[in-house]
């Protein structure tokens, strides 16, 4: 699907540019740490794809659930914690508490399909010193909208 295509691209640009990761380290299969790019980049291609199925269950004209709000709302209809705590979470916390929606069973066949299609291994690699910044919800979201 091409907006998975677009969304995955600008998630790569994004995350090779703010952890200076270079298109070689990605294309190497053997470099950890380009592997562990391709992790983080599949981590918030599926965060992406998560929040579009919870703003098609929860948002309305009236309340979107734009950007970070769908986040905080997830982790707030998950938990039951007050608006707040959700909102002072930071990006890998707020992610480490919905971890167990990060599944293939939790996703459109389609996005399984391109994930795969993606060459991610079986395998888990170290993303936690990679940038806050590489999730930009309000740019992500204009490739959301075009599928």
């Amino acid at each position: 699907m091409a907006s998975y295509e677009e969304l995955w691209h600008v998630i790569d640009m994004r995350v090779r540019e703010n952890n200076d990761i270079s298109h070689a380290e990605i294309s190497d299969s053997g470099n950890v740490r380009g592997q562990a790019a391709i992790q983080r980049i599949a981590q918030i291609f599926i965060l992406e794809i998560l929040l579009e199925r919870h703003r098609e269950k929860y948002a309305s004209v009236f309340f979107p659930l734009t950007g970070e709000e769908a986040l905080h709302h997830l982790v707030f209809k998950r938990t039951g914690w007050r608006p707040f705590e959700a909102k002072s979470l930071s990006l890998s916390d707020a992610m480490f508490v919905i971890a167990e929606l990060f599944r293939e069973e939790n996703l459109p066949s389609d996005a399984v399909i391109f994930i795969r299609e993606q060459g991610i291994k079986n395998v888990s690699y170290p993303v936690h010193d990679f940038s806050e910044k590489d999730w930009d919800p309000r740019e992500n979201a204009v490739f959301l909208k075009q599928k």
